[in-house]
């Protein structure tokens, strides 16, 4: 990936934190720790030359329960990934300090970020519908990350009955 473009999904990530009101140099520091981006140029790499488009069945959804304050850790959490991260599907805030979170990661070098991010443990996944959650957390936010995809399986080393 260019430098260019590193830049501007920086750029990306600092202004949807700001729009949505964080402002202090540790907020924004952790909207850019957010963007998977810029994580490693391994990852950049893999994911810059191929492009994913969901079937119409996994079309984007973001939903936050009635109850929820939508400045709850949760909801600001899911608002951050939404924004800055592509492999982001669904999210579904369920309670301040509970959601769920679909990815679609697109390659397993993005898959092992997102285990890693939410300190998620691959070994205790569940599979259900075709798609895989582990559960996990990102400070004071519980995390059921569910994990669809094509080849989640051979990245995962997983074998299921159908």
């Amino acid at each position: 990936m260019s430098r260019e473009t590193r830049i501007r999904a920086a750029a990306g990530a600092m202004r949807a934190a700001m729009e949505a009101g964080h402002g202090t140099l540790d907020e924004l520091a952790e909207s850019l720790e957010d963007c998977c981006l810029l994580q490693s140029p391994e990852t950049a790499a893999a994911r810059a030359p191929r492009i994913v488009q969901p079937p119409a069945a996994l079309a984007e959804r973001h939903t936050v329960a009635l109850d929820v304050d939508e400045e709850s850790p949760a909801a600001d959490l899911a608002l951050r990934l939404r924004m800055s991260q592509p492999d982001v599907t669904h999210t579904d805030v369920r309670s301040a300090t509970e959601v769920r979170i679909t990815v679609r990661p697109q390659s397993a070098d993005c898959l092992r970020w997102w285990l890693g991010r939410f300190e998620a443990d691959p070994a205790s996944r569940t599979y259900a519908e075709g798609a895989y959650t582990v559960r996990g957390h990102r400070g004071d936010v519980t995390v059921a990350l569910t994990i669809v995809g094509d080849d989640v399986d051979t990245w995962l080393g997983a074998r299921h009955g159908s």
